[in-house]
């Protein structure tokens, strides 16, 4: 009877340190920005800043253009900080597209899933030996829900 006692015993404790043990997190992906200028052809002073990431398994990266509304997934933006001025928006290249809603409604988005590219148009200032700036969005894993904005600084030689 007192064998029996202590198996339950042991059982019931390791149940409850395997409860008790937290659950493994997911970690938060680090995004290692790959960036370039490429002349733009027939327009001398222009460059496109073009800005690449792999993106891990299970991760996305939302895109730019799309407006989720107050509650919604952030979009992706650049802002150009010296050495140049954007010319256009900024360009999500190959990047699909879903709908989704919470509380506040529906709402269509745009994703990376595998690779993230992103084009800006940039005019070039007199003289400028490169052009920086952020790059802003979000990223989410989409088995956990875990999401987190990113800010990516770049300057690039054009």
């Amino acid at each position: 009877m007192r064998d029996w006692k202590q198996a339950a015993r042991g059982l019931l404790l390791g149940a409850l340190a395997l409860a008790a043990a937290p659950a493994p997190a997911q970690e938060e992906v680090e995004l290692d920005w790959r960036w370039r200028a490429e002349a733009v052809p027939g327009a001398p002073g222009e460059v496109e800043l073009v800005a690449s990431v792999p993106v891990r398994p299970g991760w996305i990266v939302y895109a730019a253009g799309f407006d989720a509304g107050d509650f919604g997934p952030r979009p992706a933006r650049l802002a150009v900080e010296s050495g140049g001025q954007a010319l256009q928006p900024l360009r999500a290249e190959g990047a699909q597209e879903r709908s989704g809603s919470n509380f506040a409604g529906e709402y269509r988005y745009a994703y990376f899933a595998g690779q993230a590219t992103f084009r800006q148009r940039v005019r070039l200032e007199p003289g400028a030996r490169e052009v920086s700036g952020t790059l802003a969005g979000q990223s989410c894993h989409e088995g956990s829900g875990l999401c987190t904005l990113f800010k990516a600084p770049f300057a690039v030689v054009p």
